[in-house]
């Protein structure tokens, strides 16, 4: 029953009925009476209670979906840390006299292919129940998309350097230098990410980040 709009209360619901009689009127009045005194309630009209242990369960269920969502975030960050540490390995063995330049070759195309299953992950991260969560989402998209970007361009340095006998510049190379432009570029992204993430990690208790671990 909706309270205090027009021709919707209980007195213009039954007015119709005056011109019947008195004595009707007078009776379904007092069966109006009687069931407001025992507590009746229209159909459709929540009570109190329900109202507030439904609030109540869905609070709880937002909690668990938070929770989950961050989990899933944390673990494309665990994924992230082992290629950055890839990418430095394979930068290192192309030093000369590039003894090792065939594994480091391989170690940054290793680098760039695990970033590139990194972005898919997290374009798929559901964010709904987490605070900004989109635009945190976004953040991480960004960072490991540019860091693939980076890896791709290193990849492209590390075997023309190999094939010129490694030698030939690293800065000022066109490949060395996108490599390192589009690594400036995820260190944003990933300082604009960890700075959302902390009070979610803490709050889920989850690791907390730096943008150097990711």
């Amino acid at each position: 029953m909706e309270a205090g709009r027009p021709g919707t209360g209980p007195e213009a619901r039954w007015k119709p009925f005056a011109a019947i009689g008195g004595a009707v009127v007078v009776g379904v009045l007092a069966a109006f009476a009687i069931y407001g005194v025992h507590g009746g309630k229209a159909a459709g009209t929540p009570s109190a209670g329900s109202t507030g242990s439904t609030a109540s369960a869905s609070a709880p269920q937002k909690s668990a979906a938070a929770h989950a969502q961050a989990v899933a975030i944390d673990k494309v960050l665990d994924q992230s840390k082992p290629s950055r540490g890839k990418l430095q390995q394979g930068l290192s063995q192309m030093r000369p006299p590039c003894s090792k330049a065939d594994q480091g070759i391989a170690a940054i195309q290793q680098a760039a292919d695990q970033r590139a299953e990194q972005v898919q992950r997290a374009k798929k991260l559901k964010v709904d129940a987490l605070a900004r969560g989109y635009t945190l989402r976004q953040h991480l998209v960004d960072a490991l998309t540019a860091s693939q970007q980076a890896d791709a361009a290193y990849l492209k340095w590390a075997k023309k350097y190999q094939a010129n006998g490694c030698s030939g510049p690293t800065e000022g190379d066109a490949y060395y230098d996108a490599g390192n432009a589009a690594s400036v570029k995820a260190t944003k992204s990933k300082s604009a990410f960890v700075a959302l993430w902390g009070s979610i990690a803490e709050q889920e208790g989850l690791p907390a980040r730096s943008q150097g671990s990711i």
